[in-house]
């Protein structure tokens, strides 16, 4: 698993913003006034936008900050109420979430800032007064800068561990906790709430006088953005594919985007989400094999087990802890291993009494842990049911408790990201952006709040509700709960039916989201061929199939990491707008145009 940030994207994005800062500075001093004035953002509009963007990387949202208020979709609603225009808003950041449907941070690693792209890219959009493709050019860029805060977060709460060390020789269970919680806050919101606020307060001018310098300057700069912005959809949906493209489901894929082009590229997601369920089950019925294997129940475990010392409500006290707390000084030398001993603290003040106990128990949980929250959730409650054997005298060392944790949060981690970020975030998030914009993405500029809803209340049923329950079925079964789910065959169904909704879905999603199409055209004997008329004859939609197929594969063999693929697209995007290439007008006459158009 990759547990650190590339020195060349740290690189790259350092670049960026130093092109960023340095053409602002130009366009402020140089450049006209824009024509109409755009209402001026407050200061207490900003600071709020920034306090916002804080708590969708903070702790105190159950897991639905990471999860929920660091999409786009939702950051664009929230920015609009602040700034009083929401549905605009949710418009605004439904069109940039495309550019980051498929973003995964997978191990640590964080392939741009979703986040930072809704909530900064939707306030200077907003207050710029910019349209739905102005605001995706503005967009792009900005989530490459959030790899240098997430690089200097990872790097500065390595200290903390240390802190929670001292507490742990010392036995004292709640400063441990209070490690976790509040000595990482007060630094992740001056990095995080503060840059953005100013960037939004300030930055409105100088993108409204940039913007307006290029249109009176240099235009095919900004047509060359939009028709990056269309192709940068790819990436997200390339990287989903990593999952996803694998086995004898792939042929979903393909079976998503040849209907979703026979009915002439515009889907109801949820109807077709629907239809895809039907046909995992159909696909997992007719290749299972053999009779499941059944497995006690929790209901069953807890009729017939041995005594115990923890109560429901002291295994929903840690749970509650990981939920919250799990991510909170998340760092790269021990990555989740502080939040998981916050986890446990419950569970150790309960089982031991004296102090050579608590501290052993405290320690043996400091050290390097990392999977994903949901899914991995079973694993803290396995670990709650060893050390609660321990506690009643079982001869169960440190070494065996943490081989399990070792064990499992590898392959734990796989699934999750498999599972949530590969395909229940994606295929929900694409529904509550056609939701918001009644699927007319790209064109409106009036978004529904009942799509953001939709995702919210969704997302929450997963994380809580599949959360708790693995949670909680890994304390009920012990050791045995992981293999007793293999054994059973059940996760193995369940991960093959969700792998056929996911690429029936991602290839519907290709041919919604992906825009790229060419303007050449050439002349023969006085009549006109454009480019584009013969590819739709031959297949329509084809050239944004054929770019997700490149970019997963560049992806998949690890040629090029997504930042880069993101620069290279924005270039594309900028140089084939140069008016060099041939086109056709609607006199049919020959005329200079780009090579690629959104």
């Amino acid at each position: 698993m990759n547990a650190s940030i590339s020195k060349k994207q740290v690189r790259t994005a350092l670049i960026l913003t130093i092109i960023l800062l340095a053409a602002s500075f130009v366009f402020v001093h140089a450049a006209p006034a824009p024509v109409q004035e755009t209402p001026r953002m407050s200061f207490l509009m900003a600071f709020i936008i920034g306090t916002m963007y804080y708590a969708s990387l903070s702790p105190f949202f159950a897991n639905l900050g990471y999860t929920v208020l660091y999409r786009p979709l939702i950051a664009g609603m929230l920015v609009g109420i602040v700034m009083g225009r929401p549905t605009e808003g949710i418009a605004i950041g439904a069109n940039i979430n495309v550019l980051y449907l498929g973003w995964i941070s997978a191990g640590g690693s964080l392939p741009g800032d979703p986040g930072l792209a809704g909530y900064l890219g939707t306030a200077l959009a907003l207050g710029s007064g910019l349209d739905i493709n102005a605001s995706l050019a503005v967009a792009a860029p900005l989530g490459l800068l959030g790899s240098l805060t997430y690089s200097l977060r990872m790097s500065v709460c390595s200290i903390i561990p240390h802190k929670a060390d001292q507490y742990a020789e010392k036995g004292d269970i709640r400063g441990v906790a209070r490690s976790n919680v509040v000595y990482s806050q007060p630094f992740l919101f001056v990095i995080y709430a503060i840059p953005v606020m100013l960037a939004a307060y300030f930055g409105s001018t100088a993108v409204s006088s940039a913007l307006n310098w290029i249109g009176a300057h240099a235009i095919w700069v900004m047509s060359g953005l939009y028709t990056a912005s269309g192709m940068l959809a790819a990436i997200g949906i390339a990287m989903n594919l990593k999952f996803l493209l694998t086995k004898n489901v792939w042929p979903y894929f393909f079976a998503g985007y040849i209907i979703t082009t026979m009915m002439g590229g515009t889907v109801n997601l949820l109807m077709f989400a629907i239809i895809g369920g039907i046909l995992a089950f159909i696909h997992v019925l007719f290749t299972s094999k053999g009779e499941e294997e059944k497995f006690p129940t929790p209901a069953e475990s807890e009729a017939a087990e041995k005594p115990h010392l923890l109560e429901r409500k002291d295994i929903f006290k840690s749970f509650l802890n990981w939920l919250f707390f799990s991510h909170s000084a998340w760092n790269w030398e021990r990555m989740q291993g502080l939040g998981f001993a916050h986890s446990m603290t419950p569970i150790i003040e309960k089982l031991y009494k004296n102090k050579e106990d608590i501290t052993a128990a405290l320690k043996r949980h400091l050290v390097f842990y990392n999977t994903q929250p949901d899914i991995g959730g079973v694993i803290n409650g396995i670990t709650i049911a060893m050390e609660e054997e321990r506690a009643l005298g079982a001869d169960i060392s440190d070494d065996a408790i943490n081989s399990v944790k070792v064990g499992l949060m590898g392959p734990m981690s796989g699934l999750g990201d498999t599972i949530q970020q590969g395909i229940v975030i994606p295929i929900l998030l694409a529904i509550g952006m056609n939701i918001a914009t009644g699927g007319q993405m790209g064109t409106t500029t009036q978004g529904n709040i009942l799509g953001p809803l939709f995702y919210i209340i969704t997302m929450a049923i997963f994380t809580w509700g599949v959360g708790w329950w693995l949670y909680y079925l890994g304390y009920r079964q012990g050791r045995s709960a992981v293999t007793n789910i293999l054994r059973s065959g059940s996760l193995e169904k369940l991960l093959t039916g969700a792998m056929v909704l996911g690429n029936f879905v991602i290839g519907a999603l290709t041919v919604n989201f992906v825009k790229l199409s060419t303007p050449l055209a050439f002349m023969i004997g006085g009549t006109a061929f454009r480019f584009q008329d013969i590819l739709n004859q031959f297949m329509p939609n084809l050239l944004p199939l054929i770019l997700t197929l490149v970019i997963w594969w560049l992806l998949a063999r690890k040629q090029v990491s997504p930042t880069t693929v993101m620069v290279v697209i924005l270039l594309i995007g900028i140089l084939s707008a140069i008016p060099i290439w041939p086109g056709i007008n609607e006199a049919g006459e020959v005329i200079k145009t780009g090579l690629l158009s959104s």
